[in-house]
C-alpha cells in the first residue's frame, strides 16, 4: 500500500524550490501586509475542551494560540494586524490590546450582526471598515491553526507569495502534501485484507488554514458574500481562482502543523509544546 501511496503523491501534488528574496524586498512586502487573524468562531468542537473561544484559552503556560500566533510575525517584523472578532471578543481584546505591548498595530473588526457571520462575510466587513487596508496584501491566518518549529514561517509566505505575484497569481494557499488518516488503512482485493496500516499518511495536499491574498481580490468579498449567510471564503473564491489559474500553493511539513479543535488535538498541541 505505501508503493501505491507514494506514486499516487507524485500524481498529485509537485511544489517548486522557491528562493527567499532579499530582505530589501521582504521589508517593502512587510510593509504592505495585513496579517489577519480569524477569532469570531463559536469554537463549538472545541467545547470538550473549554467552552472559552479557542483564541482566548490559556494553555498550561499561560499562553494563548492567538499570541503564539502574534508572536510568530511580531519576531519576523510584520507591524499591521487585524483581527475579527465575535464571539467573546472581549476576551481577545483583553489579551491583546492594541498592539502597543508588541510594537504594533492591532485592530478589530466585530461582525456586523453582532454574531459569527462566517470568514467570507468578516473579511468582507474588515475591508469595507478597513480594519484591513484596501492597498494592503493580507496573510490570512486561523488561530487554531498552530504552525510550529518554522520561526521564519512568515518571510518564507512573502517569499514564496513574492514569486507567485511575479507570475500572475492572485492568492496562496499554504498546504501540508499529505496528512495523517484518523483509521486503520487496508488494501483489500476481492474482499481479502492483504495489507493494513495503522493511520497512514494520505497524501494529498490539505490547507493548512492560512492564505495570502493580494489586493485584487477584495471586491470579489463583497460580491460572493452577504451577511446573511455563514461561508468561508476558502469555499467559494479558490474554487473561482483555481479555474483561473490564480491559485497558488506553498508546502509546509506536515508535523509543523496542528490543527487544534478537540481534545485529541489540543493533547497532541500540549505534547508538542513540552506543556504536559
Amino acid at each position: 500500500m505505501k508503493n501505491e501511496l507514494n506514486e499516487l503523491k507524485d500524481k498529485i501534488a509537485s511544489f517548486k524550490n522557491i528562493e527567499k528574496i532579499t530582505s530589501e524586498k521582504l521589508q517593502i512586502m512587510k510593509e504592505n501586509t495585513t496579517v489577519v487573524f480569524m477569532a469570531g468562531g463559536l469554537s463549538s468542537r472545541f467545547t470538550e475542551v473549554s467552552t472559552t473561544q479557542k483564541s482566548a484559552f490559556q494553555l498550561p503556560n499561560g499562553e494563548t494560540m492567538i499570541e503564539m500566533a502574534l508572536k510568530m510575525y511580531v519576531n519576523n517584523g510584520f507591524k499591521k494586524f487585524a483581527v475579527l472578532v465575535s464571539y467573546q471578543a472581549e476576551e481577545i481584546i483583553k489579551i491583546l490590546g492594541n498592539g502597543e505591548k508588541y510594537n504594533v498595530s492591532i485592530k478589530y473588526s466585530h461582525d456586523p450582526k453582532g454574531s459569527p457571520v462566517g470568514k467570507g462575510g468578516a473579511i468582507r466587513n474588515a475591508v469595507e471598515n478597513n480594519t484591513i487596508s484596501k492597498d494592503d496584501f493580507a496573510i490570512i491566518q486561523n488561530t487554531d491553526d498552530v504552525i510550529l518549529d518554522l520561526p521564519d514561517f512568515p518571510e518564507t509566505v512573502l517569499s514564496n507569495f513574492y514569486y507567485a505575484l511575479n507570475h500572475n497569481f492572485e492568492a496562496m494557499v499554504v498546504v501540508v502534501s499529505e496528512t495523517p488518516y484518523e483509521f486503520s488503512g487496508m488494501k483489500i482485493v476481492d474482499n481479502k485484507v492483504i495489507e493494513i496500516d495503522m493511520y497512514p499518511k494520505v497524501p494529498i495536499p490539505a490547507h493548512v488554514g492560512v492564505s495570502v491574498i493580494s489586493p485584487k481580490l477584495y471586491s470579489h468579498f463583497s460580491e460572493l458574500f452577504d451577511y446573511e449567510q455563514k461561508t468561508d471564503f476558502e469555499k467559494v473564491l479558490f474554487p473561482i481562482l483555481t479555474k483561473e489559474n490564480k491559485l497558488f500553493a506553498m508546502e509546509i511539513p506536515e508535523e509543523s502543523w496542528i490543527a487544534v479543535n478537540n481534545q485529541k488535538s489540543y493533547n497532541n498541541l500540549v505534547k508538542r509544546l513540552g506543556l504536559n
